[in-house]
């Protein structure tokens, strides 16, 4: 299954960060950008937002980061991939990544290969599937709602679903609420893995350059408290 890495090549941090850790685990990827020529960036905005010109010149990363996922989205659907695994470059995939994210896709073949299937695998808004609806030997689960947009695998039909949404109405907003308008107007199946397999970093201060190491620190431990604590909730529920 063919892995493509959202990434500016001005992160380059974030580059480095996510070359060593998917060599470390053993999965090869592609990087996908919008490109670096400005009339080809204008093009993609004009082609997936509503409001192309005005967002070139109000909210640059978010757009870029928006439309890179759906040129993703194009490379799944022109090469006629079975689908992907997307991640954006500050995430941080966990120790079981590779051996959880085949058994999930094994199970995704058995079950849902014929629908439109989004698989969530990040854990970064803290929301999880509670242990009265989870069951031995099972790891995906219906989602209601997007859990952001760092680390999820998306087949064909959903990628062809989307782009054909797109052509009929343009994007309005960041790829995480657009994923979340998808799932409202039942466009995509939406999945939830559990165990959830990555966090990105920015949610644990592992990417925020402003923060000195102290805050870092902390940032890191307050993370790792809350997801803790919401774990703790997710298994009384």
């Amino acid at each position: 299954m063919k892995t493509l890495v959202i990434h500016p090549d001005r992160l380059k941090e974030r580059g480095e960060h996510v070359d060593r850790m998917l060599h470390r685990i053993g999965l090869d990827y592609e990087v996908v950008n919008e490109g670096h020529d400005e009339a080809q960036v204008t093009a993609c905005l004009e082609k997936y937002l509503r409001n192309g010109q005005e967002e070139m010149l109000r909210k640059v990363p978010r757009s870029l980061c928006t439309i890179s996922h759906f040129l993703a989205y194009e490379r799944i659907v022109a090469e006629g991939l079975e689908g992907a695994l997307v991640l954006e470059d500050d995430i941080l995939l966990h120790d079981n990544f590779k051996k959880r994210y085949e058994q999930s896709i094994g199970e995704y073949r058995k079950y849902y290969q014929d629908q439109k299937i989004l698989i969530s695998y990040e854990d970064s808004p803290l929301w999880f599937v509670p242990r009265s609806l989870r069951r031995k030997g099972r790891m995906l689960y219906p989602g209601h709602r997007d859990r952001l947009s760092g680390a999820y695998f998306i087949n064909r039909h959903a990628a062809k679903a989307i782009l054909e949404h797109l052509q009929a109405q343009k994007c309005d907003r960041a790829i995480d609420l657009y994923h979340y308008q998808l799932i409202e107007e039942k466009v995509v199946n939406y999945l939830w893995c559990h165990p959830t397999l990555a966090t990105q970093g920015t949610a644990t201060g592992a990417f925020s350059s402003s923060l000195s190491k102290n805050r870092k620190r902390m940032r890191k431990l307050s993370w790792f408290f809350q997801k803790n604590y919401k774990l703790l909730l997710y298994w009384f529920r």
